[in-house]
Order: C-alpha cells, then structure tokens, then sequence
C-alpha cells in the first residue's frame, strides 16, 4: 500500500501543516541510507569496534591509537558519504518556513551538505572539526585524512607535534554545557519534534524529546525499529526514513 494511504502518513502531514515550529532530533538512522553505518544495531559499528576500547575519552588521552584505528576504517565511509532523501527533505521543510533548526547526534556533516542553512545543533560534534589538544590551533580535515593514508602512525599537530582531537564527543567525555543549553532552549519552545532515526539510547541526548514533551511539543518517530521512548510519542512510524518523509513534507 502506498504512503499516500497511509493513516498514519495523513495524520503527519496534518500535524505539520497545523505547525509552526518544528525542530528535528536526528540520530544515526537518518544518515544510513547514505552508506554510513549506524552504531548500535546488529552489524553496526559498535559490533565490530568495542566502543569502550575504540571510543572511549580516558583511553584515547592513554593510547590514541585504538580511536586513529577507528577513524582509518570510517574515515573513507564519511568522506565519500553524501546527503540522502531524508537530509534534502529536512531542507524542504525548512525552506516551508516549518522546520527552525535541527538538533542532531550525527557528526557526518551530511545536513549541512544538504544546504540547510537554520541552526544545527550537534550534540556529539562533527568529525569534519579537528584541533590540537596542545597548541589548540584547529586541524585540516584534509591534512588528518592525507596523514592517515600515507602513514599508519598517528597524525600529530602540524604546528606543535602535539595532540590531534576530532571534534566528536567520545564516550565519558564530558558534553559541552553550551551546547546542551542550546538544545534544550529549542525543545522547549518547538510545538512539534521530529525523532528521526534514533533510538533515544544515549544520556543526556536522549533527554531533548523527552523535554520538548514536558514544554507541550507534538512528538513525531520516524525509525525502522522502536525506540526507548516510543511511550511518549503522539505518533510512531516504523520504517525508512526516506520513505516517509518526502512524502510527509511534499504534503505540507
């Protein structure tokens, strides 16, 4: 049965249509079809890299080179990656007047790629950013990736010899307060949040929709499989995203 016929897809676009604030909350399910895997599911990357070992804060500031491993695996996938149905959709929503700004777990840079021009708020940073822990001057992206494929040794500061950090958030590194601040002002005045692609599973991210609830707001799953947080939803949609959403925003 197509979308269109959907009740579910009909109540989506009324909902949207009746808004006039809507904030997107995107996990890692939103960049999937773009050939990034996500991290929690079964073959995902936390299946093959142990994130206690491989993307842990205290570790890395001990022993780089497991996160430098990491990183030569992926890097390639997040190079060559390019924006999907989903992330062009959130830029028509946005160009509707409907959608305010994106509040977002992903560090691919994909929405960006897109063309959205409201805010972003990322969450857990962008692996497009890096800078030096030393000398804290930031690092080309060109110059990591040009490091990692000439030499297994891990990229150093070009400026200093020191340190180089990514800008995304490790486990048990501490999430910068400006940024949750951020997130937290847009969920609570948004009046409709669209969960795309999570699972809700990680603290304290998974608390924004949870917020934008208590502050009123309309909550909007879209995901392939359910959620932590599912009991909360005004409605849930279980499926790809870049099948529903083109035809929810093209109905707006």
């Amino acid at each position: 049965m197509s979308h269109w016929f959907d009740p579910q897809t009909s109540l989506a676009i009324d909902i949207i249509k009746n808004s006039k604030n809507i904030i997107a909350f995107c996990g890692a399910g939103l960049s999937t079809a773009s050939g990034i895997p996500d991290f929690r599911s079964p073959g995902g990357l936390w299946s093959q890299f142990d994130p206690e070992k491989y993307a842990d804060y205290n570790v890395f500031l001990k022993n780089p080179e497991y996160y430098w491993e990491l990183e030569r695996k992926i890097g390639k996938i997040f190079l060559n990656a390019k924006p999907n149905n989903g992330h062009k959709s959130l830029v028509k929503l946005e160009k509707k007047g409907k959608l305010k700004a994106i509040i977002t777990q992903n560090m691919d840079n994909l929405q960006q790629n897109a063309g959205s021009k409201i805010p972003i708020i990322e969450l857990h940073g962008n692996a497009q950013k890096a800078y030096c822990m030393d000398c804290k001057k930031p690092i080309s992206r060109k110059y990591i990736n040009k490091n990692l494929k000439k030499s297994e040794e891990i990229p150093v500061c070009p400026y200093c010899g020191g340190r180089i950090k990514t800008d995304v958030v490790l486990f048990n590194e501490p999430l910068a307060q400006d940024i949750m601040k951020t997130a937290i002002f847009w969920a609570e005045k948004c009046d409709v949040m669209l969960i795309l692609g999570s699972y809700l599973a990680v603290y304290p991210a998974n608390q924004i929709p949870l917020i934008a609830k208590k502050a009123g707001a309309t909550l909007i799953f879209i995901n392939n499989e359910p959620t932590h947080y599912d009991k909360y939803a005004t409605l849930r949609m279980l499926g790809k995203i870049g099948s529903y959403l083109p035809i929810i925003v093209s109905g707006v």
